[in-house]
């Protein structure tokens, strides 16, 4: 059975802001970076059981882009919740 994700507040925006950041550069940038986002979440949707980074929160880096998917699962409910969706090259003191 396929997982459910639900996509917290905060990464919404963190999402909205990297696509604006790379279609600024041009509009295959942008496209590239919502596929890697597309495939992600498919990926976790087939098997969300990636590195365990703290307690309950897992990590799923993007192939491409220097960004990383924080997110936990609840396996009762079949549900992967997206908590932040991270650029590497930030300072690591904003790391969620």
């Amino acid at each position: 059975m396929a997982y459910k994700i639900v996509i917290s507040p905060e990464a919404e925006k963190e999402i909205d802001h990297a696509f604006e950041y790379y279609a600024e550069f041009s509009k295959s940038a942008g496209k590239s970076f919502k596929k890697q986002l597309l495939d992600s979440y498919k990926k976790l949707r087939l098997n969300p059981f990636y590195e365990r980074r703290y307690l309950n929160v897992r990590v799923l880096p993007f192939p491409k882009y220097p960004y990383i998917i924080l997110f936990r699962i609840d396996e009762l409910k079949k549900t992967v919740y997206i908590l932040s969706v991270f650029c590497t090259h930030q300072d690591p003191e904003k790391y969620p």
